[in-house]
């Protein structure tokens, strides 16, 4: 049986256009709210190996450092994307599609990242690369869309 293991390929930080901070401000109403809103947001692209089970993106995410223990405040990704294995092709976009046999590459947004910890999976916890920014190959597959 193969091991279970997620490798984070790339912490992303997307392009925030007019259009996109507009729309942003549309929810939020304020300048300030909508630049705490994009600060620390992501895009992770990673690939999920060897798992036995549907891969629970409710378990994946990183714990806020005011309740550490406690996984009902870990900030989860949201908006995930199921790709294919080199990552060109965008298979599906919705709720729960990160699912199937062999290697899973995916990719998700995340608010309040902090580089310096961990992410957390079902299986365990996984070290992530250096923030870059994102590539133009995500951004037309995955281009991020203001929550509401």
């Amino acid at each position: 049986m193969a091991e279970q293991r997620l490798t984070v390929l790339g912490v992303y930080r997307p392009p925030i256009t007019k259009e996109t901070w507009q729309e942003q401000w549309q929810v939020t109403g304020d300048d300030e709210a909508t630049r705490k809103h994009f600060e620390s947001l992501v895009l992770i692209e990673a690939v999920v190996e060897g798992l036995t089970e549907r891969f629970d993106m409710s378990k994946f995410g990183q714990m806020q450092l005011d309740h550490p223990n406690d996984a009902r405040y870990m900030q989860v990704p949201y908006d995930e994307a199921l790709l294919s294995a080199d990552g060109e092709l965008l298979i599906q976009r919705e709720i729960d599609c990160v699912h199937g046999t062999g290697p899973l590459r995916f990719a998700a947004y995340l608010h309040l990242y902090d580089p310096h910890r961990p992410l957390q999976w079902q299986c365990g916890e996984v070290n992530c690369p250096a923030v870059q920014d994102a590539p133009v190959r995500l951004m037309v597959l995955i281009p991020y869309r203001a929550c509401t």
